[in-house]
């Protein structure tokens, strides 16, 4: 029984953790590892390779948080659950003037596929309806 439930824990673990996507950020440029993600909790691992302090900020789908500013050379994180729709990420700083000199990318967050290790069976096994088997 205390296999059962370590083995449950553990498969219940492994799915709330966060998708990690690295960020890197430098004058008017914002880069993302990754731009389309599945819905769900996610750490933006962000690195500041410019020569002046910058920010991280997402906006979209009732989401608004940013990290705090990370200094030159620093790194930072941020994390947030997001559900499937279209993010705006940017610098915030200086009245967003970074944003508007090209600081900001587009995130597209998709619906999850469902529960880790879910499938579909093989084509051929499936069960058939009850009123159809007849």
């Amino acid at each position: 029984m205390r296999i059962l439930v370590v083995l449950a824990l553990a498969a219940f673990s492994s799915t709330a953790a966060a998708q990690s996507i690295p960020v890197t950020l430098s004058e008017w440029k914002l880069k993302l590892g990754r731009d389309t993600v599945p819905a769900g909790k996610i750490t933006f691992q962000i690195k500041n390779e410019g020569q002046m302090t910058h920010g991280f900020f997402v906006r979209g789908n009732g989401v608004q948080q940013g990290a705090p500013d990370i200094p030159v050379g620093q790194s930072g994180s941020l994390t947030v659950t997001l559900k499937p729709g279209s993010y705006t990420v940017y610098c915030p700083l200086a009245d967003l003037s970074h944003r508007k000199a090209g600081m900001l990318a587009t995130l597209v967050v998709k619906a999850s596929d469902g529960p880790a290790g879910a499938t579909k069976p093989p084509a051929g096994t499936e069960t058939p309806h009850p009123a159809r088997a007849r």
